[in-house]
């Protein structure tokens, strides 16, 4: 029998009886449910009643599959049926309540079950328990909208200092009308969230992100953005990205100076590719190589989107590409 064939087991599975069946697929953690081509529950694993808290499984049996489920979901599952009718394989995450109310996530596959000929015996389902994952993912985006909404807070209470001390020295309101615009651009990249409703796009993104840094002495000119749109986590990624790479640049570099920072994009076959260029009229004293912190931070975040960035230094500046999954 050839690797991974099963077609020598055949008369073994022909002569199996429903206890070794009921073994075989009682060894899966997973909650296993026969569902028929009219869509009612027809078996389900040991496993998976108990992920299920269901202690009868008489008082689901015979049931439609959809009544198992909240209203919200149902559309998911008819939709998920109708797909593993025409012999593929469906997969969805949603909400469900265990038999005992116990909140739940489940990630879901439905196959269809076919005869020899070809025709529908009915459905097979595969639910895993992935709730502790979706409370994480949720518990990480309410913090970082908080942390959103703090450091909004903190731009509005800062603008507001810079305004009260302003008042009555003339000398003053120009510098503090720049300051007050430069933190009100930065408060207005932190909005910038890719939602439902509110998709992100990289040509908006980009220059919210960075207009906020730039100097009378020192303009940031972004060309050539194109128009993707992005997800929450490659918002993020680039947020942390070029905010590393403007700081740096306030420090050490041309915003620092008297030069140019030019940020250029194009996205090609799956990837986004940001190159960001820095010149300055002065010797670059202070560089940032592989070993820094800062490369460091922007190197991972970047692998986490299946991504990288090269620096490449010069007497006057340097020349970063940003390469992220598109």
């Amino acid at each position: 029998m050839a690797t991974n064939d099963l077609s020598g087991l055949a008369p073994t599975f022909a002569s199996a009886t429903n206890e070794m069946l009921s073994a075989i697929l009682d060894q899966s953690a997973d909650c296993i449910k026969i569902i028929s081509s009219q869509g009612t529950v027809e078996y389900m694993n040991r496993n998976g009643q108990c992920a299920m808290e269901i202690d009868d499984f008489c008082a689901v049996a015979g049931q439609p599959w959809t009544s198992l489920w909240p209203d919200e979901a149902r559309a998911q599952i008819e939709h998920a049926l109708e797909k593993a009718r025409s012999g593929q394989q469906a997969r969805f995450e949603a909400f469900c309540p265990t038999a005992k109310g116990t909140p739940r996530w489940w990630e879901v596959s439905v196959s269809s079950l076919r005869r020899p000929d070809g025709g529908s015996e009915g459905y097979i389902t595969t639910s895993r328990d992935v709730t502790a994952r979706v409370n994480e993912s949720a518990l990480r985006d309410a913090m970082a909208d908080e942390m959103r909404h703090r450091l909004r807070n903190n731009y509005a209470v800062v603008a507001s200092l810079l305004n009260a001390y302003s008042t009555g020295k003339s000398e003053q309101q120009v510098f503090v009308k720049e300051m007050i615009s430069r933190l009100s651009s930065l408060g207005i990249a932190q909005t910038l969230k890719a939602e439902s409703g509110n998709i992100c796009l990289l040509n908006e993104l980009v220059p919210a992100l960075v207009d906020a840094y730039a100097t009378p002495s020192c303009p940031i000119i972004v060309s050539a953005m194109p128009g993707v749109s992005l997800s929450q986590a490659q918002v993020d990624a680039l947020a942390l990205v070029l905010g590393e790479l403007a700081v740096n640049s306030m420090k050490h570099g041309a915003l620092s100076a008297r030069g140019t920072v030019r940020l250029v994009g194009e996205a090609a076959d799956g990837v986004i590719t940001l190159s960001w260029s820095e010149t300055s009229d002065r010797r670059v004293a202070h560089r940032e190589r592989e070993g820094g912190q800062g490369f460091r931070l922007m190197s991972r975040v970047l692998a986490s989107r299946s991504g990288s960035i090269d620096v490449i230094w010069a007497e006057s500046g340097l020349q970063a590409t940003i390469r992220m999954a598109g």
